[in-house]
C-alpha cells in the first residue's frame, strides 16, 4: 500500500514538472518570435529608407539574405 502511494505521488510530481517545463517553452517560444518580428520589422525600415533602391541591388541584398 505505501508503495502504490509512492509510486502515485511520483507519477504526479513528473506529470506536474512536465506540464510546467512546456508551459516555459510555450513562452520562450512567443518570446522569441515577437522578437524576430521586431527585428524584421527595424530591416525592413532601413531597408526601405536607402535611397533609390534599384531592382538588381534588391535583388543583390536578397540573394545575400539582408533583404
Amino acid at each position: 500500500m505505501k508503495m502504490l502511494r509512492k509510486a502515485l505521488i511520483l507519477a504526479m510530481l513528473l506529470l506536474f514538472s512536465y506540464f510546467l517545463g512546456r508551459s516555459h517553452c510555450q513562452v520562450d517560444t512567443v518570446i522569441k518570435e515577437v522578437e524576430v518580428v521586431k527585428y524584421v520589422k527595424f530591416k525592413q525600415e532601413e531597408i526601405l529608407s536607402r535611397p533609390n533602391a534599384s531592382k538588381l541591388k534588391l535583388l543583390e541584398l536578397m540573394r545575400s539574405g539582408e533583404l
